[in-house]
């Protein structure tokens, strides 16, 4: 109080010495210290009110202090024990309404749980006691009327509790259904959720399967209705390109194969599992009942009873009471104040009723029916998921990953068995379409192709294809590795070496995108059953037989057809009125290497008769088009070097054939190189036989025609003819008796016999393609095997022969320099 009244005379000396100081401030400073004398009147005003509450506390204090001390409680009196009972009873009471309030609360924290058992257990209890709290019969001795208590009258809070409490039998029920889905669910889970059905929606033994059953099968159709999307085919690894096909943009977008084995062995699980579980709750053993009696018969022996060394004793998951239920859900004191008939409370089940038992018989009819449906379903969504996969690499490794699983699915012998037949008749069937449409689309890019380049146009025929002899000395480009490969990276030069061999064997690039076609697709055929053998096992041995017993008939047709479109080519290109011969030299490549160096019709599998007749069809073929090919050749060359009508003289001063019959040899010859033949020595022999012999043939017969011949081209020819032997003769002999019809001096034609002969001995490298090998080889000048050619012998300049023209003399060749 003392220190109160100073700050009083503090603050009353403090304002004015403040009000001193102040009168000499400017305006700002008034304004602050104007403010500065209002917050100290709130400061007074504040200490003014504490102060009189302050002495208001000291008088209430002051006032209680001066009543009379209470009276002490007094001694119970006759009526103490009917208190009592009746606090007793009102105890009880408030130990049955706990639990009824409390019980939503509890029931929504096992169903979250998944607590399924539990959550019907206390439902049921917790009927149990509001049928005892609203039980009014006065003549039950433990009716609350008894104790004067209108339960419903006084406490209607109990009904209100029980509407709240009764709308989760239909969620328990409801989500206790749907979790059967959960194929992750173990057996114990999954028998205990049966339980709950059959003792809370009083549903038979044969019911709870049926509905057990019904949810897997939901489940395994949301498994099996799994559709990928575009980004999981888009996000496709490059493996997934069948075997070494060239990836068109066209061509069918392959599945990955790791998610379609991660669908399929889901689906696979939930049909094991399901089958799995079913037989261990329902199925009884040797050693005795099915696990869901057990459950169903420990619910109604006595707790005392309960042996822990029973023969199959229950998971403690699957052991309940009321007692264990109530220990984690309420507290021991209101456990205690409940009545033995809720504290020893369990549900009534009739072990001897049919409800609670599953025959045998029906029970494994029921799930091989489930199983049959289910593994037929499964085949047909697996069928549709191995149609997004493009090759056979990926297909035999989902098959192994699928059949792996299945063995250590934990199935029966005859269901592994039944689900293996349907996972090789999805890869036979799968493996065969794949087979069909690589040769079908193989057919139709070859056709294709090969229409393509025999429809060249006019303008562009001579660039039909390169010349093998020019198409030899074109280098391939060099490859070049770019300086941000740190790696070493051998496909570039797998390719320059390819083009090398392609090269060695005259394999043009127009022939090469002809060919590679079918070559390609037998040699991936050949790469796919490689495949199969290689991982092939004693069980897998009689699926690829029957692959390739399926595949054949297949490569029989295609090598069938493939020689019908060449044969329907052909007859287009010898039918061609224009008579070009850039098809036909183009189409004999074609048949010439499907008949001899291609390795299409033994790789392609087929049977022998089948390699055989195409080989018999091509060679055929080639026959054909090399025929019309020389008849349109010869026709072309005679009419383009018309012999022209020239009298003889041995002083004219020719000393060889004329330019025409030079440049008919020189057309022959380009064109024997054109064709490509020259691989083939003993074929290119017998074409340019018959070609000079319908040459020499047509080139005689246009005497009738244009009088008389030169015999410097006959004695040539002769000379040529001569140079083939016997088989020659006749040809010869025609020639001879020409020669000497046009020239009848004998010492002349000797004399130009000569002269032709060292002309020939000087030519025969430009002639070496229509001249044949001599028998004995020659080792002294192999490059000249038809005679060395006279040093000594006069020739004219070129330039001589040729008329000058008047500014010749101004060129000033010798003078000129580099």
């Amino acid at each position: 109080m003392q220190s109160r009244k100073n700050s009083g005379l503090w603050w009353g000396a403090f304002i004015p010495l403040m009000d001193a100081l102040c009168r000499g401030l400017n305006r700002k400073d008034r304004e602050r210290y104007r403010d500065l004398l209002q917050a100290s009147s709130s400061i007074i005003s504040i200490a003014k009110s504490s102060q009189r509450i302050l002495n208001a506390l000291e008088e209430s204090k002051e006032a209680i202090q001066s009543q009379h001390a209470l009276p002490l409680p007094q001694k119970p009196d006759i009526m103490t024990g009917r208190d009592d009972r009746h606090l007793y009873t009102l105890q009880v009471l408030s130990a049955h309404m706990k639990l009824l309030l409390d019980a939503p609360e509890h029931l929504w924290r096992l169903i979250e749980r998944k607590k399924y058992l539990q959550a019907a257990w206390l439902f049921m209890l917790a009927r149990v006691v509001h049928k005892s709290l609203i039980r009014n019969e006065e003549q039950d001795e433990q009716s609350w009327v008894n104790e004067g208590i209108d339960v419903s009258a006084e406490f209607p809070l109990v009904q209100r509790q029980w509407d709240v409490v009764s709308q989760f039998r239909s969620q328990i029920i409801h989500k206790s259904t749907l979790s059967l889905r959960e194929t992750s669910s173990s057996s114990e889970d999954t028998c205990a959720i049966l339980v709950t059905l059959h003792v809370l929606d009083s549903r038979p033994l044969n019911e709870t399967l049926t509905a057990f059953l019904s949810q897997r099968s939901k489940a395994l159709q949301s498994n099996l209705a799994w559709n990928p999307d575009a980004s999981s085919i888009k996000n496709a690894p490059p493996s997934n390109i069948p075997n070494g096909h060239r990836p068109e943009s066209d061509a069918p977008q392959s599945l990955p194969v790791r998610e379609v084995t991660q669908v399929m062995k889901k689906a696979l699980a939930t049909i094991a599992q399901t089958i799995r579980s079913a037989r261990k709750i329902f199925q009884d053993s040797p050693s005795g009942r099915s696990l869901i009696f057990r459950v169903l018969e420990s619910i109604q022996e006595e707790e005392d009873a309960r042996s822990p060394t029973q023969v199959k004793p229950l998971p403690d998951e699957l052991r309940l009471s009321t007692r264990s239920l109530l220990v984690h859900l309420t507290s021991s004191a209101n456990f205690q104040l409940l009545p033995p008939s809720l504290r020893f409370y369990k549900p009534y089940i009739d072990l001897n009723s049919t409800s609670t038992s599953l025959p045998h018989l029906d029970f494994s009819q029921r799930l091989e029916e489930w199983f049959r449906d289910s593994s037929n379903h499964w085949q047909r969504s697996a069928g549709r998921w191995f149609s997004g996969l493009q090759n056979i690499k990926d297909v035999w490794t989902l098959r192994t990953s699928i059949r792996k699983y299945v063995l250590g699915s934990g199935l029966d012998k005859l269901e592994k068995k039944h689900l293996l037949s349907n996972l090789v008749a999805l890869c036979h069937e799968r493996i065969t379409l794949i087979w069909q449409k690589l040769l079908a689309d193989t057919q139709s890019k070859f056709k294709s192709s090969l229409l393509e380049n025999l429809s060249c146009p006019p303008a562009n025929e001579a660039h039909l294809d390169d010349s093998p002899v020019d198409f030899l000395f074109q280098p391939p480009p060099i490859p070049v590795l770019s300086q941000t490969v740190k790696s070493f990276v051998d496909t570039p030069f797998q390719k320059y070496q390819l083009s090398l061999k392609r090269q060695l064997v005259g394999r043009s690039i127009q022939l090469d995108s002809v060919l590679s076609t079918l070559e390609h697709c037998a040699r991936t055929i050949q790469q796919d059953l490689l495949h199969l053998r290689t991982n092939a096992d004693d069980k897998t041995s009689p699926l690829i037989e029957r692959l390739s017993e399926t595949y054949q008939p297949a490569a029989n047709d295609l090598s069938y057809k493939i020689a019908s479109v060449i044969d329907e080519a052909s007859t287009d290109v010898l039918c061609d009125a224009e008579g070009k011969t850039s098809g036909l030299v183009f189409l004999s490549r074609v048949t010439d290497n499907l008949a001899s160096s291609s390795l299409f019709i033994e790789n392609i599998d087929c049977n022998q008769r089948s390699a055989e007749e195409f080989k018999q069809s091509m060679s055929s073929i080639n026959d054909k088009v090399i025929a019309k090919w020389c008849d349109v050749l010869v026709k072309r060359i005679a009419y383009q070097t018309k012999p022209r009508i020239k009298k003889f003289s041995p002083t004219a001063g020719q000393l060889g054939p004329s330019p025409e019959i030079q440049r008919a040899l020189l057309s022959i010859c380009d064109s024997i190189r054109q064709l490509g033949v020259v691989y083939h020595p003993v074929r290119q022999k017998n074409i340019v036989q018959d070609i000079l012999r319908s040459f020499i043939t047509r080139w005689t017969d246009n005497d009738a025609n244009n009088g008389q011949l030169d015999p410097n081209d006959i004695v040539f020819l002769r000379k040529i003819s001569d140079l083939y032997g016997q088989s020659w003769y006749d040809i010869s002999t025609i020639l001879a008796d020409k020669s000497r019809s046009l020239v009848s001096d004998d010492t002349a034609l000797t004399e130009l016999e000569a002269t032709v002969s060292e002309y020939l001995a000087r030519t025969q490298t430009l002639f070496s393609s229509i001249l044949p090998s001599p028998s004995p080889p020659i080792f002294d000048t192999p490059l000249l095997q038809f005679g060395v050619p006279s040093a000594g012998q006069h020739q004219q300049s070129a330039i001589s022969l040729a008329k000058p023209s008047p500014r010749f003399g101004m060129l000033l060749v010798g003078n000129s320099g580099p």
